[in-house]
């Protein structure tokens, strides 16, 4: 995390250091960001760059932080105060928020992307306490979800909420490849197609 004297900077020069660093990062994998660019662009030295963090890894860690909790309080307040219960409508919400959050902040949708592109090492060292809070949260409402009758109850929660946590990748990734537009409207159909697949599975009943 950043030292106590990058927070006591003025509120415009903290902005721009963190504004270069996320261009960087969005344009690079971690071994390529350079620190003499971040500070060129940002107007400071070098020297002062140590005073605010410990290293480049330090900063990164702060960057994918930031936006770890910006995309919990977007999931979050996707469920809040809605008015059904059912697992499955609070899960399309909490996609659609995922989404929502990628439109809204393309660049932390590019980091994001990109790091999941880094040594896996890296994320491993990175994600450990993220994937465990982020896994917590699908687990608690999968639970919930089971005590209600609406799941299966010998379905392994873990597990579920393991791969629910990383679909949102998955879908962006698809999108990546196939190259499908990013605009809301196809989104929400693929999201169609998505949800369809996890409520009724791909196996045709005998009277479909």
């Amino acid at each position: 995390m950043p030292k106590k004297t990058f927070f006591n900077l003025p509120e415009e020069k903290r902005k721009k250091i963190m504004d270069v660093a996320l261009e960087e990062f969005s344009n690079n994998l971690f071994s390529k960001v350079s620190i003499n660019k971040i500070v060129e662009k940002s107007g400071i030295s070098k020297g002062s760059f140590y005073q605010y963090f410990n290293n480049k890894k330090d900063l990164y860690k702060y960057i994918l932080d930031q936006i770890f909790k910006l995309k919990m309080e977007y999931l979050s307040n996707a469920i809040k105060g809605r008015d059904t219960n059912d697992f499955f409508e609070s899960f399309e919400a909490m996609i659609e928020a995922g989404f929502k959050l990628t439109l809204d902040y393309p660049l932390y949708a590019k980091i994001g992307q990109n790091f999941m592109l880094e040594d896996e090492k890296l994320i491993a060292e990175i994600t450990g306490e993220y994937s465990t809070q982020g896994d917590d949260f699908v687990f608690s409402l999968l639970k919930k979800a089971q005590d209600n009758g609406e799941i299966y109850e010998h379905i392994d929660l873990k597990l579920v909420s393991f791969l629910i946590s990383k679909i949102s990748l998955f879908i962006l990734d698809y999108i990546k490849i196939n190259n499908e537009s990013m605009d809301y409207g196809n989104i929400k159909n693929i999201l169609n197609d998505f949800m369809f697949i996890i409520k009724n599975g791909i196996r045709r009943g005998k009277d479909d």
